[in-house]
């Protein structure tokens, strides 16, 4: 396994690829499961980036299949066009410990010589993030059991942290555009819902009481 340390790799520079247009999807597992697959046909110079949101400490696992001429790079939060990953030199499989949270983007390309000649491929992406993140980040013990600075996250992030302090999913339900979320903290007693929208947390209360609390 590849522990990938940002600050301790060679990050490479995408270079032309910065200038070209790309195409963007957020990937969601889903319900119950670390993974799913993806696939899709790119043509000359298109580029597809996959969002995959996860935390420090747990480890993601990517494989391509597919044509030969299409590659995939990885590419950390906040990455200004660089690199952990590069699927043309490293190959079709990467698995990683992740030293950041936050959204990295799986990065689907050709190389610059078949991109020119307008050729196209066909690609099939295996993707999965398991393991915990690690302990401390972004919980310390004042935090746990407790429901400080959580609205404002990122839904996803907001999940993994009330599973840090020690809650449980019990129930959700949605309304419009408007995602509920019910979690129990068997320790205290702690009944609260969360409200999400455009993938964000704008709301989270103590509501005290509900059927799947307990």
């Amino acid at each position: 396994m590849l522990a990938v340390a940002v600050c301790a790799l060679a990050a490479a520079p995408l270079g032309w690829q910065a200038m070209a247009q790309i195409a963007t999807s957020d990937i969601a597992f889903p319900r119950g499961s670390a993974g799913t697959h993806v696939s899709g046909t790119i043509s000359g110079d298109q580029i597809r980036d996959y969002v995959v949101r996860a935390r420090a400490g747990q480890v993601m696992s990517i494989r391509m299949t597919g044509s030969n001429i299409v590659f995939f790079n990885v590419l950390p939060p906040g990455s200004d066009a660089e690199a952990i990953f590069i699927g043309s030199t490293e190959g079709d499989s990467f698995s990683g410990a992740l030293s950041q949270s936050g959204p990295y983007e799986i990065r689907v390309y050709q190389m610059r010589s078949s991109a020119r000649r307008g050729e196209s491929g066909s690609y099939e992406l295996a993707i999965s993030v398991t393991g915990h993140a690690h302990a401390g980040h972004g919980s310390p013990a004042s935090h746990r059991g407790g429901i400080t600075g959580i609205e404002g996250m990122d839904g996803v992030a907001a999940f993994d942290e009330l599973t840090a302090r020690g809650f449980r999913n019990v129930d959700s339900c949605s309304s419009g555009d408007t995602l509920y979320g019910v979690y129990y903290l068997p320790a205290s007693g702690l009944c609260i819902q969360t409200a999400s929208a455009d993938g964000r947390i704008v709301d989270i209360r103590d509501i005290e009481t509900h059927p799947a609390c307990r």
